[in-house]
């Protein structure tokens, strides 16, 4: 099994962030522009996840969440602008990170510029539906909408255990239903373990790739700040990949 040293990842982050930074040219073309900003926010989230779990500092969890979805949303200005084709929708941990950390405003702007279509060839359907389900929940403050029902209808027609705890878990939030929310967390939850173990255990696993997400949910740490600002709030308890120290107020 790979072992995650986020000790010494977060100090090489701290290294290599700034240089990540000087590296981006806007006057470039999308490709290669597009994945500079993502090795800056992975890089950011590095540095989040390191300030969290080895330093245990929340407020810097915070701060570091901030900027990646701050980066993240400069791209999206800027991709909107240059008129290029948009990043997939289901490529939204900055957008995650912005919502765990409780940082609405921002989470309301990625919302508002990440694209509401499916990329065919680049993502799957229903990951993108169930990503823009989740940015619609942050449009709506977890009201619903139309479009959420489509997309429910959508993921039921696709299939799936994984879409059907999916589809779950969203209209139990949008009917304020605590315990079908918390059955339904919990199976995704679950599903989620099973994933990320196998991820650490394949051959092609990446340290660097997986450091901010081993022991970090961060679609399930915004699940959890999604129902709790909808005012359906799930029992306090333990949640593996969920720690308390993520799930603090904002500083």
């Amino acid at each position: 099994m790979m072992r995650i040293d986020l000790v010494s990842l977060g100090q090489r982050a701290a290294e290599t962030v700034p240089s990540l930074l000087r590296r981006i040219d806007l006057k470039g073309d999308r490709e290669p522009e597009l994945r500079k900003f993502e090795e800056l926010c992975l890089g950011l989230h590095t540095l989040a996840a390191a300030s969290l779990l080895v330093e245990g500092e929340p407020r810097a969890f915070s701060e570091e969440l901030h900027n990646a979805a701050s980066q993240w949303l400069r791209f999206l200005q800027h991709q909107r602008a240059r008129q290029w084709a948009p990043p997939p929708a289901s490529r939204n941990t900055p957008f995650l990170g912005a919502v765990l950390a409780n940082h609405w405003e921002l989470a309301r702007w990625l919302a508002e510029l990440s694209t509401d279509c499916w990329r065919q060839g680049e993502e799957y359907e229903d990951d993108a539906c169930w990503a823009i389900i989740l940015q619609e929940l942050v449009l709506t403050d977890g009201r619903g909408n139309p479009k959420i029902e489509t997309l429910l209808a959508r993921l039921e027609e696709l299939e799936g255990e994984l879409n059907g705890h999916r589809v779950a878990w969203t209209r139990a939030l949008l009917a304020a239903e605590v315990g079908a929310l918390s059955d339904a967390f919990s199976a995704l939850l679950h599903l989620h373990q099973e994933d990320i173990e196998a991820r650490v255990l394949a051959v092609t696993a990446s340290e660097v790739k997986l450091a901010p997400y081993r022991f970090l949910w961060f679609e399930g740490l915004a699940l959890l700040r999604l129902a709790a600002s909808a005012g359906v709030a799930l029992p306090d308890g333990y949640y593996p990949y969920c720690p308390p120290m993520a799930r603090l107020p904002r500083p």
